[in-house]
């Protein structure tokens, strides 16, 4: 009887070897879409994010027309009142000196109008150690008679200008209101691509 048991426990254990079990197979839970943050501008060598509050403005596509010079990126608070204030991202190839580009942004700003006046140029450090240089800057801003307050911070990646201004029309904010706005910029040395 022992054998018989020892048989048919073993005829037991060969079929249910045999036999196909239900197969399960983890289904793996798909990530979640990263959220795209409105405020934000990222690219491999910046990072900046505009204050809550602020409005991102679409651009128009230009990567058809070489010669167009549209920014990385706007950002706007109250712009439909005369408080205004402007985020405006450019970015563009540079090869030289950090210094010789604010030189060279400096120029520029003083041929964009008559009255133009650079009221300072100080040089700064960015939050996460990169160096720049932040010029500020007085211009008429038309018939009005207002003043345009202007500032720039300007920053060589090793490969391309970044400039970021903040501008308003004069007396609508102060220092501490434009170095707040600027304060998530973080540029880092451009990546290369290595060969």
């Amino acid at each position: 009887m022992p054998d018989l048991f020892v048989s048919v426990a073993l005829a037991s254990l060969v079929a249910a070897l045999a036999s196909p079990a239900p197969v399960t197979t983890a289904v793996p839970t798909p990530a979640p879409a990263p959220t795209v943050d409105p405020l934000a501008y990222d690219d491999p060598g910046m990072h900046f994010r505009a204050p809550d509050g602020w409005k991102r403005i679409q651009l128009v596509d230009a990567s058809n027309d070489p010669s167009a010079k549209v920014p990385a990126a706007v950002f706007t608070y109250h712009g439909d009142r005369n408080d205004a204030r402007t985020i405006v991202i450019s970015i563009e190839p540079y090869s030289g000196t950090l210094e010789g580009l604010e030189v060279s942004k400096e120029s520029e700003l003083r041929s964009t109008a008559d009255g133009t006046f650079v009221d300072r140029k100080t040089k700064i450090v960015l939050g996460n150690g990169m160096p720049g240089y932040a010029i500020k800057v007085s211009q008429p801003s038309g018939p009005a008679g207002h003043q345009l307050r202007r500032y720039d911070y300007v920053i060589y990646d090793l490969a391309r200008s970044i400039d970021v201004a903040f501008i308003g029309r004069y007396g609508d904010f102060e220092d501490r209101d434009v170095e707040a706005a600027l304060s998530t910029l973080s540029v880092v040395v451009y990546p290369r691509v290595r060969r």
